[in-house]
């Protein structure tokens, strides 16, 4: 949808500044015309119908050849493979047309390609009749005409770069390339992830080797035996040595969760669902504590932990 372009005015009302936008009603400055990129585009339109003419009878004339030994839709759908395959060529030249080098195959491909379409059009034309191969050497014509008007094409637009151009061009596609190819490598490798975290989670509840819920409370450890106090014979018999004070419950808690710390991201998130499971209530910078790693990486393991646990509830 075209949009009317704007422009913003300043005005002071009453003593205030204010902004509003009103339509933009300057004329808007006209390109001049430009006849050569109008016959480029005229030429490429004749050759894109040209290509489409060419596939059309190709289709038509070896897929009637090839009706005489297979079923109609069958041939006509082998038949279209012909003509498009030469097209799909001119594709592949077009990208590579900053690139000679590279752009020598699919040339090369498509007149090969078009050789043997015109040789199917010319034989279908044989077995018409006495006069049939001259009917298949004019249909083959239509084809060849097709790839000529390309060629064309593709001369009046190819620029011939230098050969460091070229090969600076060459490192710039290669470096493109490789960092598209590393980020589709990270991401394979964190899809393996979540994949195999899931496998785990669900190989575990089938065995049933956890069925602690959010609620349960978290086991508590035995309480150690007190050990009868040995009294000292000067010591009076009403004063009884203080009992040592028990540890801070989450002094406890940290030093275990500092032990044995999983340093795969796998194992990282299997511990901290596994904390989750017997009902501790883990905070981000409980996470990180327990893994030891920063606190944006334990929110992230944590996340993950919780998004697992709530799958299986």
């Amino acid at each position: 949808m075209f949009r009317r372009p704007t422009r913003t005015v300043t005005e002071t009302v009453n003593g205030v500044d204010v902004e509003y936008t009103v339509p933009d009603l300057t004329p808007m400055p006209r390109l001049p015309f430009n006849l050569d990129a109008t016959l480029r585009r005229a030429l490429f339109t004749t050759a894109t119908l040209m290509t489409l003419g060419a596939i059309i009878w190709g289709t038509v004339a070896i897929g009637s050849m090839l009706a005489l030994l297979a079923p109609a839709w069958a041939a006509y759908l082998v038949a279209g493979v012909f003509d498009a395959a030469w097209a799909a060529c001119l594709i592949a030249e077009w990208l590579l047309r900053y690139d000679s080098t590279r752009a020598k195959t699919p040339m090369r491909a498509g007149i090969a390609m078009l050789v043997v379409s015109m040789a199917a059009i010319i034989v279908h034309g044989a077995l018409a009749g006495s006069w049939g191969w001259a009917v298949g050497i004019i249909g083959a014509l239509v084809s060849a005409a097709a790839k000529g008007v390309w060629a064309i094409g593709m001369h009046t637009i190819r620029i011939k770069l230098e050969p460091k151009y070229e090969a600076y061009l060459r490192a710039r596609q290669q470096q493109t390339g490789t960092e598209l190819a590393l980020a589709l490598g990270d991401r394979d490798q964190a899809l393996t992830e979540d994949r195999t975290v899931k496998l785990r989670l669900a190989l575990e509840a089938r065995r049933g080797d956890t069925k602690t819920t959010v609620n349960q409370v978290a086991v508590q450890p035995e309480p150690t035996p007190v050990q009868p106090t040995v009294q000292a014979p000067d010591q009076p018999v009403n004063q009884i040595d203080p009992a040592p004070e028990p540890a801070p419950v989450q002094a406890v808690q940290a030093g275990n969760r500092t032990t044995d710390r999983p340093t795969l991201p796998d194992d990282q998130v299997a511990e901290l669902l596994r904390r989750l499971k017997l009902g501790e209530q883990i905070t981000k910078q409980d996470a990180a504590d327990i893994l030891g790693v920063p606190p944006s990486t334990a929110y992230r393991r944590l996340t993950a932990a919780k998004d697992q646990l709530r799958q299986y509830n």
